[in-house]
């Protein structure tokens, strides 16, 4: 897809579009023919309230690549003179380093945990909610990924490449479709090591990195095991429903929560209870 994009010259936008597309009716068919778990379909209910947040999150993903745009042409017009695989390899290694950490501290109790619920909140995992999310997410976790590559120089074509792989790797860890990419999960995000990490038990709960498990593997995060039992929150009582979609995009603007811990754990909190 990065050479066809490169090739006909498409725009960034445009490809990456396209390539969502593209594999959201793949995984998605995927998911009807041979599922992981048949209760974690989504139905039209779910396709509903994940599509609407959805297309709040690309319309504030594109806002926020017009203004690394800007800022690039006006503060950073230089380009890496490093061969294209190169690029995109570093590029990999530094996008994910970012991602990891600020994905890390989303899950430490404090405010971030709070933007991050969102993602969390629903008890099943499929295409339709990989990128349920909410929009002060997005943003951040674009920032983190992006303008690390931007300050480096990398070439249109290799944040393309990067982009594309990261999408794809989004989209497949969180797809409810049976299988296994046996030892290849050391290498690259899985399905299999991203249910874990939606797990409701803390022992699970590792496994930070989406696309690359390189950074849990170097700081302790990485987790193997059987698929959880259970996905979403460690205490649903304590938050808004999944359907209060307006409660959930409000949470992070209401008083911060009085506990610490990796997802305020039930133990150490109390407070109203909210359905």
């Amino acid at each position: 897809m990065a050479t066809i994009t490169q090739r006909l010259q498409w725009s960034a936008s445009s490809a990456l579009f396209g390539w969502l597309v593209f594999n959201l009716a793949v995984l998605a068919q995927a998911e009807r023919w041979r599922p992981f778990r048949p209760e974690w379909q989504a139905t039209p209910r779910h396709v509903r309230r994940d599509g609407a947040i959805g297309m709040l999150n690309l319309a504030t993903d594109a806002a926020a690549s017009a203004a690394l745009t800007a800022l690039v042409v006006a503060y950073l017009p230089g380009h890496s003179t490093w061969p294209l695989a190169v690029q995109i390899v570093v590029g990999l290694l530094v996008a994910e380093f970012g991602a990891y950490w600020m994905h890390r501290w989303s899950h430490s109790g404090q405010w971030l945990w709070r933007v991050h619920l969102l993602h969390h909140r629903p008890d099943r995992l499929n295409v339709a909610n990989a990128i349920t999310a909410h929009p002060i997410n997005a943003v951040y976790d674009k920032l983190v990924r992006v303008l690390p590559l931007l300050v480096l120089g990398l070439a249109p074509e290799a944040m393309v490449g990067i982009a594309l792989f990261g999408l794809t790797q989004t989209l497949a860890v969180h797809a409810n479709v049976a299988g296994s990419i046996g030892p290849l999960d050391r290498l690259v995000g899985s399905a299999e090591l991203h249910r874990l990490h939606h797990s409701t038990r803390a022992e699970e709960a590792g496994n930070y990195g989406t696309a690359l498990p390189l950074w849990d593997q170097v700081f302790g995060t990485y987790r193997r095991g059987d698929a959880p039992v259970r996905v979403g929150v460690f205490d649903p009582s304590r938050y808004p429903s999944e359907w209060r979609v307006g409660a959930l995009l409000a949470w992070p603007f209401r008083t911060l929560l009085p506990c610490r811990g990796i997802a305020c754990l039930a133990r150490c909190c109390r407070g109203p209870h909210l359905a």
